[in-house]
């Protein structure tokens, strides 16, 4: 039987039970899996030998170094979307399948960054901490403005940012712009009234920003201090996509020094937040441990496609294109048929 290990088993975004339904619908497919949990390039190469496939709950370092040293490996699966901690590059050279979840979370994604908005404009958390305090601070702190006469931009344009589009856009007539430099013209014909700008515009234009982007040498820190000083001075940002697009030390200071007014944060730097983060006293910033996939809806989704894609390989030989993030691999002879 071949085997294949999760590497990340305690990185808390798949449940005990749910690597049970996995190890099950593998061992079907003549796959044994082990669920392990390591931390660096090396105990992943001493515990994943002779595996054919790796599994990643989180952001595990499966490096070239890592791919390199491991001759029998052939798949890498990811539980979610980001492949940030996955050599894309050296693993198609390899002739190694990365395979992702795209668009699995991208309905609960865009409703967190609903909530956030909505609980940042309507104090709703600071609220609920001063009457759990013993306070009563009825009509006080932050003035909420009105989300209809506000501008909304979507940094990146794929699947969450549109259902955020459709809430806002649908729901409350909120103006949308968006910078994405990637959409095709058909997708920009399909939404006429959204204007697609620069990243300069979207600084200096937007009322609240909420980011959709994968995590690439082109968008880490993107989000810098000069980005913060080009920003109204009344704007708020909201991250579900990965935290390292901020540069979270310009976020605190942009917030301490009323360059901007408002965080919502899903993702952050280092995971967890450290203890003695400024953004952790700051009643205007909203904070959530990474959970924006955490939902009936992609919990299902992602269970199910963990367990059918590797085992449809194995056993019929077939791998759905969508699902393969790097995508020159595709060009490689591997006794495979994407479809």
């Amino acid at each position: 039987m071949e085997r294949a290990v999760v590497v990340d088993k305690d990185y808390g975004s798949v449940s005990s039970e749910e690597l049970e339904k996995v190890r099950a619908a593998y061992a079907q497919a003549g796959l044994k899996l082990d669920t392990q949990h390591f931390i660096t390039e090396e105990e992943i190469i001493s515990g994943c030998q002779g595996a054919i496939a790796i599994l990643a709950t989180g952001n595990p370092p499966i490096t070239r170094k890592v791919m390199e040293a491991l001759p029998q490996l052939k798949y890498v699966q990811r539980f979610g979307v980001g492949v940030n901690s996955i050599d894309l590059n050296a693993a198609a050279e390899l002739g190694i399948v990365v395979l992702n979840l795209p668009g699995f979370c991208a309905k609960e994604l865009a409703d967190l960054a609903t909530a956030m908005i909505m609980g940042l404009i309507r104090n709703t958390n600071y609220y609920d901490r001063e009457i759990r305090k013993g306070g009563w601070p009825k009509c006080q702190y932050l003035l909420p403005g009105d989300v209809r006469e506000m501008t909304l931009g979507l940094f990146g344009f794929g699947g969450a940012a549109r259902h955020l589009h459709d809430i806002f856009y649908n729901g409350f007539g909120t103006k949308i712009i968006t910078c994405d430099p990637y959409i095709t013209d058909e997708v920009k014909r399909q939404y006429p009234h959204v204007k697609f700008v620069s990243f300069d515009e979207l600084l200096t234009d937007s009322d609240i920003i909420s980011i959709h982007v994968n995590l690439t040498p082109e968008t880490t820190h993107i989000f810098s201090e000069d980005a913060f000083r080009k920003m109204k001075n009344t704007a708020m940002i909201i991250n579900t996509s990965r935290g390292p697009v901020i540069d979270q030390k310009a976020l605190a200071w942009a917030l301490q020094n009323g360059e901007i007014l408002y965080a919502g944060l899903d993702t952050v730097e280092k995971e967890p937040i450290e203890a003695n983060d400024p953004l952790l006293k700051m009643d205007n910033v909203i904070l959530s441990p990474h959970s924006g996939s955490y939902g009936v809806g992609a919990k299902k989704t992602q269970i199910t496609m963990v367990c059918q894609l590797l085992p449809d390989a194995l056993t019929v030989g077939k791998l759905p294109r969508r699902y393969v993030a790097n995508r020159a691999v595709l060009d490689k002879d591997l006794g495979l048929k994407f479809i």
